[in-house]
């Protein structure tokens, strides 16, 4: 399968492209500064802005799938209380419009490029809670008011992505770390998870690559991915 990387120079992203090479299928790594990212066997890298949706569409062109691992921080999944340092909890206060404009743009170049499969990391602060625990609830709510206005940027994509016509699937993982990869997690819709819990990037990279080509009762379903 050749599945497109948006977001490829993220903390996530980049798991994600080792994890799908790692598994035989070519990949796409889209990132405004492509030379950041050094080609390699079944890699290719093209130039492209979430925020200008013809170099998205572009980008995209003889894709079978696509994952976005775009956001406003390094990967810091918005909800959670866990982050990389004080710089990226600011960013979280005012975290812009990338993920409702950036998403909005990948799903309008998805059409263009005729690209039917998409799979979007987003983050559990999305929850209603309504399957975790009563202590994980309440740390949910408690972070999404902290982190409110990064919880809003996503919760407009996640609606845009939903409402779509793609084959789509949201990601929505806990805590993020550099920690080593276990594939010892939990993964699937409305599963309970402990989100407070860091899950490795790497084992995100994988549930999003599982998502996007070997998980068909995943297809328009929202999916938990964490501990």
């Amino acid at each position: 399968m050749k599945i497109t990387v948006i977001g490829a120079t993220g903390a996530t992203g980049r798991k994600v492209i080792e994890r799908a090479l790692e598994l035989g299928h070519e990949v796409v790594a889209v990132a405004r500064r492509p030379e950041a990212i050094a080609p390699t066997a079944r890699l290719s890298v093209r130039q492209g802005d979430v925020l200008d949706m013809p170099s998205i569409a572009k980008a995209l062109a003889d894709t079978d799938a696509v994952i976005s691992c775009i956001g406003p921080t390094r990967n810091f999944s918005p909800g959670t209380i866990m982050s990389e340092g004080i710089s990226n909890i600011l960013k979280n206060f005012s975290p812009g419009t990338v993920m409702s404009e950036g998403i909005s743009n990948i799903l309008a170049a998805c059409q263009s490029a005729e690209v039917k499969r998409f799979v979007m990391q987003s983050g559990i602060g999305l929850s209603d809670g309504k399957e975790l625990s009563t202590l994980n609830r309440w740390a949910i709510r408690i972070s999404g008011r902290i982190f409110s206005k990064a919880v809003e940027d996503k919760a407009i994509a996640e609606r845009a992505v939903q409402q779509s016509d793609l084959e789509w699937t949201i990601v929505r993982p806990g805590a993020l770390s550099d920690a080593a990869s276990t594939s010892k997690y939990t993964a699937g819709p409305s599963t309970r998870i402990a989100p407070l819990l860091p899950l490795s990037f790497a084992d995100c990279a994988d549930c999003l690559v599982r998502a996007a080509t070997n998980e068909p009762t995943w297809i328009r379903k929202i999916v938990n991915v964490g501990r």
